[in-house]
């Protein structure tokens, strides 16, 4: 089996159609004052392959987030209760009348994590498996936003160095 797949914004599978929002992403800026763990939202897209031979059977794709460090990333899978990260796509794809024999099947699935829990800034890498078997990885950066800090709240009065010389 071949697969592909894109991290984005937001997927969504409808009809065997992959529809996606903000494709490509690769990382995610945290803004100053945030505290981890960091809540990134976002969505893969996924396009399975399925080779005339292994239709008409039920195949499970899987998605795991590892740290730059090979452990698992956890997230809460109940009251007080962390799990790694750990997600299933089961399909089955069959041979619809008109298909010649040896034609290939293509099947869209779409998985959404809003508010993933990131431990800490670093590189993640998401691993898809098809029944058990590795075949993508997606790398994922999580970093701290630069730029400039804005201050909200009242104006400072004026100094001495602001008054009008006479």
């Amino acid at each position: 089996m071949q697969l592909d797949a894109i991290l984005c914004n937001h997927a969504e599978a409808v009809n065997n159609l992959l529809y996606i929002a903000g494709g490509g992403i690769e990382m995610a800026y945290v803004p100053p004052g945030v505290n981890p763990p960091y809540q990134i939202s976002l969505g893969i897209g996924v396009m399975v392959t399925v080779p005339w031979q292994q239709t008409n059977q039920q195949h499970k794709v899987e998605i795991e987030l590892m740290t730059e460090d090979g452990e698992p990333v956890t997230v809460p899978a109940g009251p007080g209760t962390m799990a790694p990260l750990h997600a299933q796509l089961v399909f089955n794809v069959g041979r619809p009348p008109g298909l010649t024999v040896g034609d290939d099947q293509h099947v869209c699935l779409a998985a959404n994590l809003p508010t993933l829990p990131i431990p800490a800034f670093g590189k993640y890498e998401f691993i898809i498996r098809i029944d058990g078997n590795d075949e993508r990885r997606l790398a994922y950066r999580v970093l701290p936003s630069v730029g400039t800090q804005m201050a909200i709240g009242p104006t400072p009065p004026p100094g001495p160095s602001s008054l009008p010389r006479g």
